[in-house]
């Protein structure tokens, strides 16, 4: 019985995500205060930060990336990403990974290059302003990964 609602959770959230659509914004408007719990399509650039780092937030399993504007670039703001084995997802993260070992799939659930492959996602965003010279928070939890 929890195989089966297991099964029907993942092909909810998997249909719920290949339907999500959101505003399209440039990158350098996404992390505007405005776009707090807003649904935005942004591209950019899927990249590791130093280190991966994965945990259950309102349960569903996330790893943090960074979407770049570009390759190289250091404009950037957090995506969480879904672990899983389908589209949309990233493939659990193994102790001691190197790079080659991380596999992020889009919504036709193909393999993204890191750090070269141009995508656009579409995600709820979560900011939180800074104060000070503090720089503030800017993520988005993605629901899609486009081409």
């Amino acid at each position: 019985m929890k195989r089966y609602i297991f099964l029907i959770a993942v092909t909810l959230v998997s249909a719920v995500a290949c339907n999500t659509t959101g505003a399209p914004t440039e990158f350098v408007n996404a992390c505007n205060p405005d776009n707090e719990k807003e649904t935005l399509e942004v591209s950019g650039v899927l990249d590791m930060r130093g280190s991966v780092f994965c945990s259950n937030t309102g349960g569903r399993m996330e790893c943090g990336f960074d979407l770049k504007e570009a390759a190289g670039s250091d404009k950037k703001f957090s995506a969480e990403i879904a672990q899983g084995s389908g589209a949309n997802s990233v493939t659990e993260i193994p102790k001691g990974f190197k790079k080659e070992d991380i596999k992020v799939r889009d919504n036709a659930g193909n393999q993204i290059a890191l750090g070269t492959d141009k995508v656009k996602v579409t995600g709820k965003m979560s900011i939180a302003p800074g104060a000070g010279n503090s720089p503030g928070v800017c993520f988005m939890t993605v629901y899609k990964i486009d081409r």
